[in-house]
């Protein structure tokens, strides 16, 4: 690498005054500034560099105001121009130098920029694959819901289902009981009513078994009294019932034992007094 090399006061100056003396003649203002940047350079105590120059030239440009501004910009390009003449090759180095350093930063630059682009690119994908995944355990999350729910309504209409079954067994089972109630009822009802007209056909029956009784026996008495022949006009003396007979029961209010004995009593005095009248 070319070393650089900086201006001294003496190659200064004498850049400053080749410039001043090119039109032969130096003005006011041009003697002026001379002596103000002479004077900064005496006082600068290390080495010229390009910025260090550039700095003192402002600085004696602030204290000669009236020095005109071209003329002020050409000197220092004159004092600029002695440096590059004097630092050509390194400066000509140095420009390969700063256009590689330049390369170089473009290329990292470059390269920055597409392992930016390429971390972005993989950001964006892991955002996407993600947002996909939050999506697809969404979709899951609410397929499982959903199923959930399908399933709950399932069990709820099965457990109504099960309950209207079993409600309507209910039913069926107190409709079958009271049906067997209400037969049991009415076989209990027939059963009764068939008691009953066995019972009143028995009374009947036996009522008419005793007045057929009765009405034999009144019959033998009355053919036992025609067949008989009683001497001269003496009248039949017709005994009369005992005292203490007992009166004849309503069949409505004795039932048929009593209807039997007052039967029997009631042909024991009329055989009684056939036969008292027989003895007659």
């Amino acid at each position: 690498m070319v070393e650089v090399k900086e201006l001294n006061l003496t190659e200064i100056l004498t850049a400053l005054q080749d410039f001043m003396t090119s039109d032969g003649a130096i003005s006011n203002e041009q003697r002026e500034f001379y002596t103000v940047f002479r004077q900064h350079l005496n006082e600068h105590d290390s080495e010229f560099k390009v910025e260090d120059i550039e700095n003192l030239l402002m600085k004696a440009k602030e204290q000669v105001p009236d020095l005109l501004e071209e003329e002020f910009i050409k000197m220092g390009e004159a004092i600029l121009t002695r440096y590059r003449n004097k630092n050509e090759d390194a400066l000509n180095e140095r420009i390969r130098a700063l256009a590689a350093e330049e390369a170089r930063k473009r290329a990292l630059a470059e390269e920055e920029r597409k392992k930016r682009e390429e971390e972005e690119r993989l950001a964006e994908e892991a955002r996407l694959a993600e947002e996909a995944r939050l999506a697809e355990e969404e979709r899951l999350r609410l397929e499982e819901e959903e199923a959930a729910r399908q399933a709950e309504e399932a069990r709820l209409a099965e457990e109504a289902r099960l309950a209207e079954e079993a409600r309507l067994a209910e039913e069926a089972r107190l409709a079958e009981e009271a049906r067997l109630a209400e037969e049991a009822r009415l076989a209990e009802e027939a059963r009764l009513a068939e008691e009953a007209r066995l019972a009143e056909e028995a009374r009947l029956a036996e009522e008419a078994r005793i007045q057929a009784e009765l009405e034999a026996g009144e019959h033998a008495k009355q053919a036992y009294w025609e067949g008989q022949d009683l001497p001269g006009d003496e009248a039949k003396i017709v005994p009369d019932l005992p005292t203490d007979a007992t009166p004849a029961l309503n069949p409505e209010n004795g039932g048929g034992r009593g209807k039997l004995i007052l039967m029997v009593v009631a042909g024991l005095a009329i055989a009684g007094a056939a036969a008292a009248m027989f003895v007659l």
